[in-house]
């Protein structure tokens, strides 16, 4: 017999109106209300807790929502019962899990049987089961030049209430292509600009220049009730959601990527230099734009393929130097221009150190070199670069 069910006749008329008009109604609930649709809860403490007048002899727990199990953790009376906002009333504490369930409101029946023709009450009450985010489309621009930052939006469902600033970080491997303009680069920001229900735009600030980068985002909302925010499987270990946007221009260009030394940065006065000028990819030919880069076929774009494997370079002073026979031309008034062979990224430019610039011998004074690739009208990379080396006078 039920702990609360009274079998003194005399008072059997009492008890079953006060019944009547006070069981069988959910007070309130606590806890976990919104769950996503597969969910485990792997510690000890109840998902929920719910509260009503002697709803502590209920004797089972149901739903007609496939895929959501409800177990019967604890039952306490009101005496049990004496702290928080329901103190002194019947509670419930149930074990919610979900196995694929069903999106959407879910009912939940606790049903106590009826004993002795008393009682056959039903407590009811509604979870939420909440799908997951989708993401169906990019709509995102492609700059004709490098960036290092870009809007786009996500086109999808489940996206509102996300939080900003989210993460991301750029995927790099052998199968994903990576460009930037010669050097690193990773996501300095990722700032949410709208969020709704069916599209979010979010602008990424990248630390340097990028043309093709594929990035990994991970948002998620503070809201426990949308799909950016229900806690997944464990409970305990919350993981946002993850998806990729790949960021690319349309045109595709070519950059100096480094000014190397294949024999050191000195040079004695007099001494033939060698000077290696490395291209961020191999140079396409000429009528065709297609190249390999990292792994990948690379399609640079309607920029000309020629802009693509040549460099105008400047020796500062240019008094120093002077061109050799079967070296590279020098020119003393303005720009060399060098190209690089169809599949090579490294452009060798060969010459004479005419002048060490005046010291006792032995001593070093330093000169340059400056590139351009795309404009020559600019001292801003990654148009421009320029290195410095050596000279050295001898007797």
């Amino acid at each position: 017999m039920k702990a609360t069910r009274i079998s003194i006749v005399l008072l059997f008329t009492l008890v079953f109106g006060f019944q009547q008009g006070d069981a069988g109604t959910v007070l309130g609930t606590s806890g976990q209300k919104c769950y996503p649709r597969t969910f485990t809860n792997f510690t000890s403490s109840p998902c929920m807790s719910v509260f009503g007048n002697w709803i502590e002899n209920i004797d089972r727990a149901t739903t007609n929502t496939s895929g959501v199990t409800v177990k019967i953790l604890g039952k306490f009376n009101g005496a049990q019962n004496n702290s928080g906002q329901f103190a002194g009333k019947g509670r419930v504490d149930l074990n919610i899990t979900t196995n694929n369930a069903s999106a959407g409101n879910a009912t939940i029946n606790l049903i106590n049987d009826p004993d002795f023709g008393i009682g056959g009450e039903t407590f009811t009450f509604t979870i939420s089961v909440i799908p997951p985010p989708t993401v169906t489309s990019v709509d995102a621009p492609s700059p004709s030049a490098p960036f290092n930052e870009i809007t786009f939006t996500l086109n999808g469902t489940g996206l509102q209430e996300a939080k900003t600033p989210a993460s991301g970080v750029i995927i790099q491997n052998d199968l994903t292509p990576f460009i930037t303009v010669g050097g690193n680069a990773s996501i300095s920001s990722v700032n949410i600009l709208s969020s709704s229900a069916t599209s979010l735009q979010a602008k990424i600030i990248f630390t340097a220049l990028v043309q093709d980068a594929t990035v990994e985002l991970a948002l998620q909302s503070d809201n426990v009730c949308v799909p950016l925010g229900v806690r997944p499987k464990p409970i305990t270990n919350f993981r946002p959601f993850k998806t990729q946007v790949r960021l690319k221009s349309s045109n595709i260009k070519n950059f100096v990527k480094a000014i190397t030394f294949p024999n050191g940065n000195t040079f004695d006065k007099n001494s033939i230099a060698t000077i290696n000028i490395q291209l961020l990819f191999p140079a396409p030919a000429d009528g065709g734009s297609v190249i390999q880069f990292a792994g990948r076929t690379i399609n640079t774009g309607k920029l000309a393929t020629s802009g693509n494997r040549t460099v105008f370079f400047n020796l500062v002073p240019a008094n120093a130097f002077a061109a050799v026979p079967n070296g590279t031309p020098i020119n003393a008034t303005g720009l060399t221009r060098v190209d690089a062979n169809v599949g090579d990224n490294v452009i060798p430019i060969t010459f004479k150190v005419a002048d060490c610039l005046g010291g006792q011998p032995g001593s070093t004074n330093s000169v340059k070199i400056q590139t351009w690739m795309h404009n020559t009208n600019t001292t801003l990379p990654p148009e421009f670069v320029q290195q410095t080396f050596l000279v050295r006078c001898t007797q």
